[in-house]
């Protein structure tokens, strides 16, 4: 598997915005989900998912969150560093989601789309001690049961029957059937389909894919 950045700045990823969680959550009374749509609507988590080093290494999980916080602008704390506290459920969430998307190559965006800061804290019980593997297992099989593929959505939004789409692409509706239940891997499927029903949705192919 392809890993978002490169393995050698994967710890500092992880611990600094498991701390900026945790600063964010703790110190400065923001919600917990509120926070993570701050980290995606600032544009940080895009860089942060390429690797960026200024912000994976180049801040701290404080620094990190303030940047975040001023650009949209929010107020933060005036603590400038937190007590020590024995990994707490914030800083686990921050610490997962940068592993995961770092394991993935996922957007930040597509994975909180569909896995909640509350379904994160509530797992937390369950998988901070195990290995972040079992997390990405766990991730995995939200991420495959929660939200339409681009094909159910995108059929919808025409209008269009699962029949409809499939006799205008020409396409078995058997086909579209398994695809939109992720029982056959659409990113796998043969490129005509793909260009067929791209065609009647008036999209391009790679708008069917998934992430």
């Amino acid at each position: 598997m392809t890993h978002a950045y490169d393995e050698v700045h994967l710890d500092d990823a992880m611990e600094t915005l498991g701390g900026a969680v945790e600063y964010a959550t703790l110190f400065c009374n923001i919600n917990g989900q509120e926070f993570l749509d701050l980290f995606i609507a600032s544009g940080v988590a895009e860089e942060y998912g390429r690797g960026n080093v200024k912000f994976i290494s180049g801040m701290s999980g404080i620094e990190l969150a303030r940047y975040i916080l001023e650009k949209c602008g929010k107020t933060s704390s005036d603590i400038t560093e937190m007590p020590y506290i024995d990994y707490p459920p914030e800083y686990w969430i921050g610490w997962i989601l940068a592993y995961y998307q770092w394991y993935t190559g996922k957007t930040f965006d597509s994975v909180c789309k569909k896995i909640s800061y509350e379904t994160l804290y509530k797992l937390y019980g369950v998988l901070h001690e195990a290995d972040p593997r079992k997390a990405v297992d766990v991730f995995n099989t939200i991420m495959q049961k929660n939200g339409e593929t681009n094909l159910a959505r995108l059929r919808k939004a025409r209008g269009l029957s699962q029949s409809r789409l499939a006799n205008r692409a020409d396409i078995s509706i058997r086909s579209i059937q398994l695809y939109e239940q992720r029982k056959t891997d659409i990113n796998k499927a043969q490129y005509n389909h793909l260009k067929s029903m791209a065609k009647v949705l008036g999209c391009v192919p790679e708008d069917l894919l998934e992430d």
